[in-house]
């Protein structure tokens, strides 16, 4: 009897989840998954959608996908689940109660064999409803059958809830970054104002002290040129930083080699890495990911910038790996990452909850932007950006998918 394996497959069931990157992939393996196990002959599983304004259908492949529209609040069949949650078996039904949850959704009935439906419930919510094709075994386990599916729906729900929840989090964080980034730009170009102010009044002093000397040479001039240039430089920080925050660039989606996007990032800034400080690469092998190599770059050079500055003139190490988590889960879940590593002093506790907010710094000449703007351009690109760091140095992990999915309402 099924009874008997109820906790044996319960537990399966929770490693089938776990065994997955998100757990609403296990949504899309449902019905084929408890159709080969459970004593019935078919299951279709209705879910509700991450809006919570309908309740999508999930099809084993057997019946694959009759064409069916989703069920609405409103259809009878969700009235009645709602305000009668116990299970639903339409042969104990009169014809009227038939009739009644045929009316709104006529097709639902017409193209799947219902023969029972299960709802589930958490905090008294209902999240979804099982469609099930009884086998002559079906009703004999069906109270067996109902209580599986009440105990996996208080586990299943808050998991798919919660990761929901995370997901859109981080689609209003992105929103937020692109809707918001004017608004910034101009507390921003004060801030660059201000900044600006002092360098140029310093090359407007030595300007004039030009100006009044009656003969000189370059050596005579050598330190205040030197503060110039230095100014100079400083301004030019400020500018390309302001720029660089403010403008939005359209996408340009390609398969990229990872160990091509550590190598062109090095390279480009091979001049400026202080020779007290070696580079180690790891890369497990050639990794190729969809996503805008350009920006993916400016990510991982402003990165290693940081690990340098935050080594400073001890001589230090910095390790880059390339490698790939999640090979145990459904390939297309994949997650290509890049780790750079510093035996820098770690970043301050007091500082680790302002890394990604604009206008923060530790640094005494910097914008603040550079972390806020790396953790914006991966979200945009549907990757993710971790730093975990000690007394022992900095980790940063830069993660992207393998396929590069477009958000609502952008253009690659």
């Amino acid at each position: 009897m099924f009874k008997k394996n109820f906790s044996g497959l319960l537990d399966s069931t929770l490693k089938q989840i776990e065994s997955l990157n998100y757990t609403e992939q296990f949504l899309e393996l449902f019905a084929d998954f408890f159709s080969k196990t459970l004593p019935l002959s078919g299951l279709n599983l209705f879910f509700l959608n991450d809006k919570q304004t309908e309740f999508r259908p999930y099809f084993n492949q057997e019946t694959a996908n009759p064409g069916l529209a989703p069920v609405t609040w409103e259809a009878n069949l969700v009235i009645y689940l709602k305000n009668s949650p116990a299970t639903l078996v339409l042969k104990n039904e009169t014809e009227a109660r038939v009739k009644f949850l045929h009316k709104t959704n006529p097709d639902l009935f017409e193209k799947l064999k219902i023969d029972a439906v299960i709802p589930l419930f958490s905090l008294k919510k209902l999240f979804g409803f099982v469609v099930i094709e009884a086998n002559p075994n079906t009703f004999k386990e069906l109270d067996n059958i109902r209580e599986f599916f009440r105990v996996l729906g208080n586990i299943l729900i808050p998991l798919v809830v919660s990761e929901r929840n995370q997901i859109e989090s981080d689609r209003n964080y992105y929103r937020i970054y692109r809707m918001d980034r004017l608004a910034l730009v101009g507390e921003l170009a004060a801030s660059a104002a201000h900044e600006i102010k002092n360098p140029l009044a310093g090359i407007s002093t030595f300007i004039k002290y030009f100006m009044e000397l009656e003969d000189f040479k370059k050596q005579d001039i050598a330190e205040e040129l030197v503060v110039m240039r230095q100014s100079v430089q400083r301004i030019d920080e400020i500018v390309k930083s302001l720029l660089s925050f403010s403008r939005y660039k359209k996408k340009e989606i390609k398969k990229t080699s990872l160990a091509s996007v550590i190598d062109a990032s090095l390279q480009s800034i091979v001049l400026k890495i202080p020779t007290h400080i070696s580079l180690v690469k790891k890369i497990d092998e050639d990794l190729v990911v969809e996503t805008d190599r350009e920006q993916f770059q400016q990510v991982l050079v402003n990165i290693v910038f940081n690990a340098i500055e935050a080594i400073g003139k001890k001589p230090g190490e910095i390790v880059i790996h390339a490698y790939v988590s999640g090979r145990d889960r459904l390939p297309s879940k994949e997650l290509f990452n890049i780790s750079i590593k510093d035996n820098g002093p770690g970043i301050d506790e007091s500082f680790k909850e302002k890394l990604f907010q604009p206008f923060q710094t530790t640094k005494e000449e910097g914008t603040g932007l550079g972390l806020f703007t790396c953790y914006g351009l991966m979200k945009s690109l549907g990757g993710d950006i971790k730093i975990n760091s000690g007394s022992w140095g900095t980790e940063v992990t830069l993660s992207l998918p393998y396929s590069f999915e477009e958000e609502e309402g952008e253009e690659r």
